[in-house]
């Protein structure tokens, strides 16, 4: 099942890069920022495979140690991909506050920084998981990506909350600014900008609902194995509802900028992977607990 989500979103994300290099009008900081992002969740989306490979083979369970041996990349996308999704949120603030000055930047150097930032974060997550698995080498696992963010790892977790925290804050202050300075700007990018803020509201409240109902219902009643894995298939479904709604959203709000339908394509599979991400992890994790 994550196989079917995660192929055309690989595709989807593979696509979206292709796009932003084959077209000049889309090598803006933002676009680049949406491009770096689709390369990261390319590698968080790749994890799906080893658990297919596990799943079918019938081996069930394999050791830490060797599932982070796979999965290593992916953890990297995932954090990765978080960083850059904020730095694009930061970037779209600077380009609304200071219109004049950021047309001026030095855009190599700032997209560095950006793309510093992203790996940087990264290769700390990563460093967590390879410190974990000289911890605990021979701890049984699924080779499912949240079966690894377990114990110490659980980090990532607040680490990613922490983003999307920054990415709601700081695009609530560029619908701020968008909305004084609306009268000043073009139809065209007025429409991006509302698209774009539409979009990643969707993107983080489902992502926010969708952990705000695991952390109610998973702590405060008590669950078996299996109810736990309801609960989060029903997060899940929320997490896909708003995915389908970022698809339509941008036909409906960008409609004369076809483009930016390949953008929205992205944030779907990034949807997908973050439901992938979140409904597995208690289930696999509580049970081995016990």
């Amino acid at each position: 099942m994550m196989n079917v989500a995660g192929i055309p979103g690989i595709a989807a994300n593979l696509l979206l890069i292709f796009v932003t290099i084959q077209n000049n009008k889309l090598r803006g900081a933002a676009n680049y920022l949406l491009a770096l992002t689709a390369f990261f969740e390319i590698l968080h989306q790749s994890s799906h495979f080893l658990f297919l490979f596990i799943t079918v083979s019938g081996i069930n369970f394999i050791n830490y140690s060797t599932a982070l041996q796979f999965q290593l990349h992916s953890i990297f996308g995932v954090t990765a991909a978080q960083t850059s999704m904020a730095s694009t949120a930061a970037d779209r603030l600077l380009s609304v506050l200071f219109p004049l000055k950021y047309n001026k930047i030095n855009i190599r150097l700032y997209l560095s920084i950006h793309t510093i930032l992203a790996f940087s974060s990264g290769i700390w997550m990563s460093i967590n998981a390879i410190n974990l698995s000289n911890k605990y080498p021979t701890l049984p696992v699924t080779g499912y990506i949240s079966d690894l963010l377990v114990l110490d790892m659980e980090i990532m977790f607040q680490f990613i909350m922490l983003l999307c925290g920054i990415n709601a804050l700081l695009y609530l202050f560029v619908w701020i600014v968008q909305t004084m300075m609306e009268v000043f700007q073009s139809d065209t990018q007025s429409r991006l900008l509302k698209s774009l803020i539409l979009i990643v509201s969707i993107v983080i409240g489902g992502y926010v609902i969708n952990s705000i109902c695991r952390m109610i219902i998973n702590h405060f009643f008590n669950l078996n194995d299996i109810q736990i894995w309801s609960v989060n298939v029903f997060g899940g479904i929320l997490l896909n509802i708003g995915a389908v709604n970022v698809r339509l959203v941008s036909y409906m709000s960008a409609k004369r900028m076809r483009s930016f339908s390949f953008f929205s394509l992205h944030f779907f599979c990034k949807e997908c992977a973050h439901f992938s991400l979140m409904y597995g992890r208690s289930w696999h994790v509580e049970g081995k607990e016990k």
